[in-house]
Parts: C-alpha cells; sequence; structure tokens
C-alpha cells in the first residue's frame, strides 16, 4: 500500500480529487468505511484516525440528504 502521509509535506502539495457521488453511493462508501472500521486489521493510529474523519465527512454527507428531503 502507498504511504500518503510521507509522500507530501504540507497539505498545499496533496492532490485533490472532485467526485459526483449518487446518495446510493454515498451510503454504500459509508457502509463500506464502517464494515472496515470494524473488521479491518487497523494498526496505524494515523490510518484510524484519518478513517474516522472520511466516515464521519460520509455520515454527515447522509445526514444532510435526509434532512433535505424531509426525513
Amino acid at each position: 500500500m502507498i504511504d500518503y502521509e510521507s509522500d507530501y509535506d504540507d497539505m498545499e502539495e496533496v492532490p485533490h480529487i472532485q467526485l459526483e457521488l449518487d446518495i446510493r453511493d454515498v451510503c454504500q462508501i459509508y457502509r463500506a468505511l464502517d464494515f472496515h472500521e470494524k473488521n479491518g486489521n487497523i494498526i496505524d493510529e494515523n490510518e484510524v484516525e484519518r478513517l474516522d474523519s472520511v466516515k464521519d465527512f460520509f455520515n454527515r454527507m447522509i445526514l444532510e440528504y435526509k434532512y433535505q428531503i424531509g426525513e
């Protein structure tokens, strides 16, 4: 696996990617992140923090969607 943490000295150098996802894709990615968090063999504390951060981001997208549609 690529060690992204050591490849870049600061956040300005980190490449960013823009995606368009429908809500089903967002939910699927969230479930995959949740599964990996619960069942994966995560040893590196940095990976745990990054996983929590990304999972939280996807959860907020789901909550925003539910708020927008009035669910």
